[in-house]
């Protein structure tokens, strides 16, 4: 049975605005009430809503993860407490499939103020995944069906994201065909939804589970990589 998801309320999107010009201890803590009722619950059934209909499709996702609101300052010189947004990711993968090959992927989203982000893939990679990864793009097969998965995925409104090197890695040549995928540094399907009114019903779920269904087939390619 899973939790019904209605939208991101207005007043919790508010509060999500405010926290950005007023990213405090005391603002936080005098509004604690409107973050738990009208941002973390609903952003909760976002996500258990959306685990369970995309786990229709890809039966062996693992249990899905929300994000704390606080903010890591160990190594941020940004001292800031908060995050401006809610994030979660589900992966693609559950715990007894550690075996598998392939490498580990996984499904993100993020709501706040600037709308809804969704992302997945492979991000940050080991060295030995990158390693791995890198050789299944050079491969005669697996290369270009990897480039025709981006074609589609394109064609659907995703966009890669590889932060990629400056240079060629030194194991393939400058020339190399799919030296823009070599040259990655982490391989991500993602899009940006600017806000609009749909974040706040039902219907912010819907575009959420047509980019994750659209990134499968990215995702399947990753964790067959020998």
């Amino acid at each position: 049975m899973t939790t019904t998801f209605a939208g991101m309320p207005d007043e919790g999107l508010a509060f999500l605005e405010d926290l950005e010009e007023r990213n405090t201890k005391e603002f936080f803590d005098a509004n604690k009430a409107v973050f738990k009722e009208q941002v973390q619950a609903p952003f909760a059934a976002l996500v258990e809503a959306a685990a369970a209909r995309l786990r229709r499709s890809v039966p062996g996702i693992g249990q899905p993860k929300v994000f704390r609101i606080y903010r890591d300052l160990r190594f941020s010189k940004d001292k800031t407490p908060y995050k401006a947004s809610m994030s979660a990711s589900i992966p693609s993968r559950g715990p007894a499939d550690g075996d598998r090959p392939g490498v580990d992927t996984g499904y993100y989203v993020n709501v706040g103020p600037a709308g809804l982000y969704v992302a997945s893939g492979l991000y940050p990679p080991s060295r030995e995944d990158l390693a791995r990864v890198r050789a299944a793009v050079a491969d005669q097969e697996l290369g270009p069906e990897l480039e025709a998965i981006l074609r589609r995925a394109a064609g659907k409104g995703l966009e890669p994201w590889l932060d990629p090197l400056r240079r060629m890695p030194r194991d393939w040549p400058a020339d190399h065909p799919r030296a823009g995928l070599l040259k990655a540094r982490s391989l991500v399907l993602n899009r940006q939804h600017e806000r609009a009114p749909w974040l706040q019903t039902a219907e912010l779920l819907d575009h959420l589970l047509a980019d994750w269904k659209a990134m499968i087939p990215f995702n399947r390619w990753l964790e067959r990589v020998p």
